[in-house]
């Protein structure tokens, strides 16, 4: 691996540079646990006409060319980094799909969360204030090359859920997602930039107590309350985290406003997390799965019970099936 990393470098550097030269790669650690990506963690050494560059680094691969640049244009924002802390990108290849950036030091927030509880609620708080900072970035920076209001619609999320419900054995999911629409029908909605991924995992807080956040190649612009029900979702599915009052309350002192019909966006995203499952429940196979606790399924159908309502005798006769007691929050 560390050959096929050297080369790789060397190839980005050459074509960004238009130059040879000798590089040295030094502590490498590999993580492709990602979703949508691999990365590669080093520290980087190399010889350039100004000097000698010589930094920690992350190289990025993106299984996608749409992530890829839709990461890039708004990590080299003006308007994103005057608002919050980004890594910088040192170079790019779009072809090889791969990105060399800045390595953040410091702890990822669920890290960070677990080993200081007595900051706990401090870390919340900034998570909350950090979004808010993200939401009120102008949206009217030319990025012609990237599409980003793709989920603006909500008839549009609304209808691909039911096509994606209405193929289950069950049809109470249909039921419960026409009880969902109704809810948004006395809704208004603002448009902001989206993370599209704000969880704990893609924030990291450094010893200087700053929040950098990471991962932007499912942002979108759209209405900040997806982005919020959204971080919710996510923190409680994967962390087991109530954190809603906290995150909540310093989201709103910084717009100095109630976040109206939030609800409804919990509703709709727990919904969302949820149904993504429910083949799993049904009989579908799940050896690939990673984390073989089902505890985040568990904790999905939690929030699916919670924001809608219903109960369904399949998904916890499955989780029984996993060793899991049910605690409806």
């Amino acid at each position: 691996m560390n050959v096929e990393v050297h080369k790789t470098v060397e190839q980005l550097i050459k074509k960004n540079k238009r130059k040879n030269t000798d590089i040295e790669i030094k502590n490498l650690q590999t993580n492709k646990d990602g979703f949508n990506n691999n990365i590669a963690m080093f520290h980087l050494t190399y010889f350039h006409d100004e000097g000698v560059f010589s930094n920690n680094v992350v190289l990025k691969e993106f299984s996608g060319n749409l992530m890829l640049s839709k990461e890039l244009t708004l990590l080299r924002s003006n308007a994103v980094n005057s608002c919050i802390n980004t890594p910088t990108v040192y170079f790019v290849d779009i072809d090889m799909g791969i990105m060399l950036m800045e390595y953040v030091k410091g702890d990822t927030l669920d890290r960070y969360i677990t080993s200081n509880s007595a900051d706990r609620g401090l870390a919340f708080g900034k998570f909350g204030t950090t979004l808010a900072h993200i939401h009120s970035i102008s949206t009217e920076e030319d990025h012609d090359d990237i599409d980003l209001r793709h989920k603006n619609d909500i008839h549009f999320y609304l209808e691909s859920l039911k096509n994606r419900v209405s193929k289950f054995e069950n049809s109470i999911y249909v039921n419960c997602l026409q009880n969902i629409s109704k809810k948004f029908r006395d809704v208004s909605f603002t448009e902001a930039l989206n993370h599209g991924d704000y969880h704990f995992g893609n924030t990291i807080i450094t010893n200087e107590n700053k929040l950098y956040i990471l991962d932007w190649e499912k942002a979108f612009i759209g209405d900040p309350r997806f982005d919020i029900a959204n971080s919710l979702t996510l923190g409680y599915s994967w962390f087991g985290l109530c954190f809603k009052e906290i995150m909540v309350d310093a989201y709103q002192s910084i717009i100095n406003k109630k976040i109206e019909h939030l609800e409804c966006f919990e509703a709709l995203s727990s919904f969302d997390s949820f149904t993504k499952v429910v083949p799993l429940i049904q009989g579908a196979d799940d050896s690939h799965i990673r984390d073989r606790s089902f505890e985040w399924l568990k904790r999905r159908y939690e929030l699916f019970v919670k924001h809608n309502g219903t109960r369904i005798n399949e998904a916890e006769e499955y989780l029984l099936s996993k060793g899991l007691p049910l605690s409806i929050l």
